[in-house]
């Protein structure tokens, strides 16, 4: 088949969940025998080169980014919230440019599927209809509204919980109307897809969790720190990872301190904004890497991972790579969300900060607990998130859509 993906920011590098599941997809497509165009576009936020894409990638698919400006502006936020109906975060991805690029392609080409990204490429529907009548397929990497209904519960600010509930309304609209606008749903969690039917989807949908390459497996050797160092890694520019993290370092991390004076906490991310940076250096045995090269040579350093997410939806690309590399995981139910796994089987599920911290100091003294969790979890994730295997069953619900 021939596969048109079009994503609202570059898959490679890849720096977070999104990305990397974006990504994990094209190559396995590209794996799996199909031809696969990708379209995406970069910000000063979220930059990127096609050149600086590794050759074995570049030539397994066809890549283009291309730049728009996406600084945020206080009077286009105004302009929205008087005059428009639309989300403020969703409308600022319009640009005529990418819709022309989007032309382009679709004049030029024929394509069997066109895939959006997520939520944020909705606005292109009506220009992808001009020149396409094959099935165009959402996939769906989060409930959107629902992000923000939960940041509206949790903002102390009544100014921004007010402002966030402007977007989850908004967001709400589009995410219960889509079944007018897209002929596939491609949802990460059940959960996700069980939302969309239940608000008025009737189209051909399924449930597609992100996939991993067990062809790369995590390394058998030591880990460089001890048992008492445990990690954290999540793009801090995303609401609902700041958050966590926040609610983890204020009120669970006292107490594993409190029991274990030696421990340390090791944390990575990007676009961490200035004040965050600023204060996780200066936290006693908390240690911040900021951006990391690699994911995997970051985590593959600790025996421990923690996942403290207090809302969200969509399925924690990290807590699927954690797995695949055989780490002992601390999440939260909300986390864990999507994911088949079982307490004390695969993980540790814990939703107060006295019971979090218990957890994960509990996996610091018992090397027999976290050994067996690892393990298990690294059976479950090359067992159910094998990124060949699923998109060969993609490829086979794509084929199935009714032709127009």
């Amino acid at each position: 088949m021939k596969f048109l993906i079009i994503a609202h920011k570059p898959p490679y590098p890849p720096v977070d969940g999104g990305t990397i599941a974006t990504l994990n997809m094209c190559i396995g497509l590209a794996q799996a025998g199909h031809d696969v165009t990708l379209l995406a576009t970069t910000t000063m936020k979220h930059p990127g080169e096609v050149g600086l894409i590794p050759p074995k990638i570049r030539n397994a698919m066809h890549i283009e980014y291309m730049h728009i400006p996406l600084e945020t502006n206080v009077l286009d936020g105004i302009i929205n919230f008087v005059f428009s109906e639309r989300a403020y975060n969703i409308e600022r991805y319009i640009k005529p440019e990418f819709k022309q690029l989007i032309n382009r392609y679709l004049s030029t080409e024929q394509y069997d599927i066109v895939q959006l990204e997520g939520l944020y490429l909705e606005p292109y529907i009506d220009t992808i209809r001009k020149h396409f009548h094959g099935p165009i397929a959402l996939r769906a990497h989060n409930v959107e509204n629902n992000i923000w209904l939960s940041l509206a519960n949790e903002e102390r600010n009544r100014y921004k919980s007010r402002y966030f509930r402007l977007l989850h309304r908004r967001l709400l609209h589009i995410e219960s109307h889509i079944n007018q606008r897209i002929d596939a749903l491609v949802a990460i969690s059940e959960l996700d897809r069980q939302w969309f039917v239940a608000h008025g989807l009737n189209k051909p949908s399924i449930t597609m969790p992100m996939g991993y390459f067990s062809q790369t497996p995590p390394s058998d050797e030591h880990h460089a720190q001890p048992a008492t160092s445990f990690a954290y890694i999540g793009a801090l520019d995303w609401i609902p990872n700041y958050e966590g993290l926040m609610w983890f370092i204020h009120r669970a991390w006292p107490h594993i301190q409190a029991q274990e004076p030696d421990a340390e906490f090791h944390i990575a991310g990007r676009n961490a904004q200035a004040s965050l940076a600023e204060q996780l250096l200066t936290e006693r045995k908390i240690i911040f890497h900021g951006q990391v090269p690699s994911a995997t040579d970051y985590l593959n350093n600790y025996p421990i991972m923690v996942v403290p997410l207090q809302s969200g939806s969509g399925i924690r690309v990290k807590i699927v790579e954690g797995m695949f590399m055989g780490r002992a995981i601390v999440c939260t139910s909300s986390a864990i969300m999507g994911i088949d796994v079982r307490h004390e089987q695969h993980v540790l599920i814990a939703d107060t900060p006295e019971e979090f911290a218990n957890h994960v100091v509990t996996l610091m003294r018992n090397t027999e607990l976290r050994e067996k969790l690892a393990r298990n979890a690294q059976e479950f994730a090359t067992k159910h998130y094998d990124a060949v295997r699923l998109a060969q069953s993609l490829t086979e619900f794509y084929q199935s859509l009714p032709r127009q």
